[in-house]
């Protein structure tokens, strides 16, 4: 396939010319702008949807069953992780969510937290058993109900190989740049690099290939090493946006 250009962001308005050109727009739910105007230049808007944690200001909180929910997540404050093998919480995605994100004129998601039920259940094998395969099967129910919606998966290496088939791209996040705890962002290991592009492998493998959209993040004012992040990330064959953290700002490739 070809270059694909796509971004990510997180605020709740922006001018609708900075969205041209892009084919691929990740939005959180709560835009406030126009869908309809963004996907007029033939763009697929994606909403951000956790399938393994909620923020306790999400504004469908409300409508979740306490049951569903675990313990709060210690490094995003705010962020409750969910049972995902809970029938509840499959019904909230399912009959809540997704519904609510149609009716604002999204015709994709991008798929977040899906590492959650990995971790958990790695962490916790008695007590969180079956949460990968859950998480697997909410996914495969979301495609199921929704054949037409563009599927975007974050990260969720150890499920890449099941979900390979089902969705339309993976994200790798932070390939080539991790924090460095100071609130800024450093090159990463050459050697972390390829071991998290080796678990990439079942993205590549698919006929045809699943696109693996890179995102990472860096100064906006550097735009001499934005450029070299996008080269860089282009030569390994992704499909990369370069952006600030909070993806609070649109940040386009230098030119």
């Amino acid at each position: 396939m070809g270059p694909v250009r796509w971004l990510a962001f997180y605020g709740e308005i922006a001018d609708d010319m900075a969205f041209d050109g892009y084919q691929i727009v990740i939005l959180d739910r709560g835009y406030r702008g126009s869908i309809t105007n963004i996907g007029a230049s033939g763009a697929r808007v994606c909403s951000y949807l956790s399938l393994c944690e909620i923020r306790t200001g999400d504004p469908l909180f409300s409508a979740l069953h306490a049951s569903a929910l675990l313990e709060p997540n210690p490094d995003w404050p705010g962020t409750r992780r969910v049972d995902v093998r809970h029938s509840s919480w499959r019904a909230f995605i399912l009959d809540t969510a997704i519904p609510s994100i149609e009716a604002a004129g999204f015709d994709g998601l991008m798929l977040d937290t899906l590492d959650t039920a990995t971790y958990l259940e790695a962490t916790d094998a008695e007590r969180y058993r079956g949460m990968r395969a859950a998480a697997i099967a909410l996914v495969d129910a979301i495609r199921d109900g929704h054949p037409n919606m563009t599927l975007i998966m974050n990260r969720g290496y150890d499920l890449l190989a099941d979900l390979a088939p089902r969705i339309d791209a993976v994200i790798v996040e932070s390939l080539l740049t991790v924090p460095d705890g100071q609130g800024h962002f450093v090159l990463a290991d050459p050697d972390a690099v390829a071991l998290e592009r080796a678990l990439l492998a079942p993205a590549v493998r698919r006929r045809p290939p699943l696109p693996i959209l890179s995102l990472d993040y860096w100064d906006p004012g550097d735009r001499k090493m934005i450029a070299e992040l996008y080269r860089r990330e282009r030569a390994f064959g992704h499909h990369p946006y370069v952006a600030t953290r909070l993806l609070d700002s649109i940040v386009p490739e230098p030119r």
